[in-house]
């Protein structure tokens, strides 16, 4: 073997940094009260950047007398964010585990005692049967859960039928195959949930992966689109374009 050889030999067997080439599912990783606690902390501020470029989306879809819902809405952050700045929009948060409902309904209490509250509730549900009729909810989204759930397949399908016509379905989670140099950076800022970042990254979907995911599922026409670290699925075309430090999170809620 010659020694040009030798070397791409070397250059494709360490061509990535991480090892993310086949997904590995990691389910609910929280189980108690306290973790779900713990993560709610950690997210108001290793989250805020991903949080706003989702409010950005989509808040333009929560106008008057609009019906959203949320899956997978853990600590209820981003759905009492977003009823703050909508107060005309009525939001629903489901989530299938306790735990996190429980941290959800205390940050509820503590946002409508401070007049931070919104139209918003949540309950448990089993994603795959959704508790509601189809054409339900004007605006259906999820944020940064889908790495956690077992069963997309059968789970996007029900978001679509709960969606109304000409409603919006918008998802935002992790892509697996995001640019090495911005999983790098990423690390630099992630301190102690730096283990837990990479078991959610490896247990996201590259965007080859929900392509195909959408097709079998008869959503071809759905868009998927890598932002940054971030992957963007919606039943729409959209720009998913954002510029870190754009106006948004905080318009209007201290007014």
């Amino acid at each position: 073997m010659s020694s040009s050889e030798t070397t791409a030999n070397r250059r494709g067997r360490r061509g990535r940094i991480f090892d993310l080439t086949e997904r590995t599912p990691q389910g609910d990783p929280f189980e108690s009260t306290e973790e779900c606690r713990a993560y709610d902390r950690s997210v108001r501020t290793s989250m805020i950047i991903p949080m706003q470029h989702m409010m950005k989306l989509v808040g333009p879809d929560c106008g008057p007398d609009k019906e959203v819902l949320e899956i997978g809405c853990a600590s209820g952050l981003l759905s009492l964010r977003l009823a703050a700045l909508h107060p005309g929009s009525t939001f629903t948060g489901l989530d299938a585990n306790d735990a996190f409902l429980e941290v959800a309904r205390e940050n509820t209490i503590f946002a409508n005692l401070v007049s931070y509250g919104g139209d918003f509730a949540c309950d448990w549900a089993r994603y795959t049967r959704l508790p509601f009729a189809d054409d339900s909810f004007d605006v259906v989204f999820s944020f940064c859960a889908i790495n956690r759930w077992d069963k997309p397949a059968r789970i996007i399908p029900e978001l679509a039928r709960v969606c109304r016509p000409g409603g919006t379905v918008l998802l935002y989670d992790l892509a697996r195959d995001a640019d090495e140099g911005m999983v790098s950076f990423v690390l630099q800022y992630a301190g102690g949930d730096a283990n837990a970042f990479m078991r959610s990254l490896r247990a996201s979907y590259s965007a080859d992966e929900m392509r195909e995911l959408l097709d079998a599922a008869g959503l071809a026409h759905w868009s998927v689109a890598k932002e940054g670290i971030n992957l963007i699925i919606s039943s729409r075309d959209q720009e998913t374009g954002y510029s870190v430090g754009e106006p948004g999170i905080y318009e209007r809620i201290f007014d």
